[in-house]
């Protein structure tokens, strides 16, 4: 699991792309979907995970056809459980993820592309696309 506040997605308009921010319209946290096994260990190569992406349907700002997995939060402990089949992890992934009706997203400023730039500013809507 992957807590977040949203996630970024840039769209092509014209001859530059246009960063935007994704999040909950209430501004509720996000919990994505992972896979990955820790303790992590670096010394051996076993270090982060994967994010769990589902398919994302038109009306989502409409640039990819992914997103990630965002489980409803009575969903989340159940994901977290070592005794989850893959059956059930399945049915989770089908009736336990947020619907793209609860998103929300807005412009904002291109740095967000340098994983260098940190700070509230990222996120901030800038009212450009």
């Amino acid at each position: 699991m992957v807590p977040a506040s949203g996630w970024f997605e840039w769209k092509k308009s014209g001859a530059r792309k246009q960063p935007y921010f994704i999040y909950h319209r209430n501004r509720e946290p996000l919990f994505f979907a992972a896979i990955g096994k820790p303790p992590f260990d670096r010394e051996h190569g076993q270090e982060g995970f994967v994010i769990v992406t589902a398919a994302s349907n038109q009306g989502m700002v409409d640039i990819h056809d992914r997103r990630p997995l965002v489980l409803k939060a009575d969903a989340v402990r159940e994901w977290l459980s070592h005794d989850i089949s893959p059956a059930r992890a399945a049915e989770i992934v089908r009736d336990g993820a947020l619907p793209e009706s609860v998103f929300t997203w807005h412009p904002v400023a291109a740095k967000v592309g340098n994983v260098h730039n940190q700070g509230p500013d990222i996120i901030r809507n800038t009212g450009d696309g």
